[in-house]
């Protein structure tokens, strides 16, 4: 287990962090995964919340990331009141459902994600996040070695990206044009949906989110549009 801190500490770079962590889940046998970080006081579903997902259909993540939808997920914020592991079941079960609940739950159900866990991570001055696991079976399934190394590894990694987001608070000189274009970042949006949406061309996105990345001193998108949360360089 210590290898996988002592990694993590020489990360210098939130997406690197996120990446790692994925990869060491991904070891551990988990099948889809996601990452959700929220500005301090927004709910863990709200619409400026990051997701950072892997394992998941196209078809699921474009839904997930309609805001009206998202908004219809009880899980994160159960789990988050929870203050422990629940899994997806136990979640549906733990308070009273609106019929907008039992919408996602029925939709969960189709996408055939039936055996999710949801893992509560906390971290300094309440930056607090919320994660999802899926190994594709029921946890009675999973091994107490497997489980407790990936929650182990993802509560370490969300240290890790606090601690480099705090070391990065000088708000970076972005154009009108470069904030435009991270405020459709961090909204999910593909460049070439950002393109038709700004009336330029792919290529012209691209480039400007090269720019945006160099000046938030990150590597990808994920890692521009969590550091912008933490910045405020972004609104509603």
């Amino acid at each position: 287990m210590q290898r996988y801190f002592e990694h993590i500490e020489a990360l210098g770079d939130v997406s690197e962090v996120l990446w790692y962590a994925a990869k060491v889940c991904e070891g551990q046998g988990v099948l889809r995964q996601s990452y959700h970080f929220s500005p301090v006081f927004d709910a863990p579903n709200s619409r400026r919340t990051v997701v950072h997902a892997r394992g998941y259909s196209r078809e699921w993540l474009d839904l997930y990331d309609d805001a009206d939808f998202r908004s219809k997920d009880p899980i994160p914020g159960r789990v988050m009141q929870h203050g422990q592991l629940l899994t997806w079941k136990e979640a549906r079960a733990f308070g009273l459902n609106t019929s907008e609940n039992e919408e996602f739950f029925r939709a969960l159900e189709r996408h055939g994600l039936v055996h999710g866990i949801g893992v509560p991570l906390f971290g300094p001055r309440g930056r607090d996040a919320y994660a999802s696991i899926d190994f594709g079976r029921p946890i009675e399934q999973v091994s107490e070695e497997s489980l407790g190394i990936v929650r182990s590894v993802l509560q370490a990694a969300h240290q890790r990206v606090c601690i480099l987001l705090d070391l990065m608070r000088t708000l970076p000189d972005l154009s009108e044009r470069e904030r435009e274009v991270l405020h459709w970042i961090v909204r999910g949006k593909s460049f070439s949906v950002i393109a038709d949406i700004l009336e330029l061309s792919p290529d012209t996105v691209k480039t400007y989110a090269k720019r945006i990345y160099a000046k938030l001193g990150t590597s990808d998108r994920v890692g521009a549009a969590v550091k912008a949360l933490k910045l405020g360089l972004v609104k509603n």
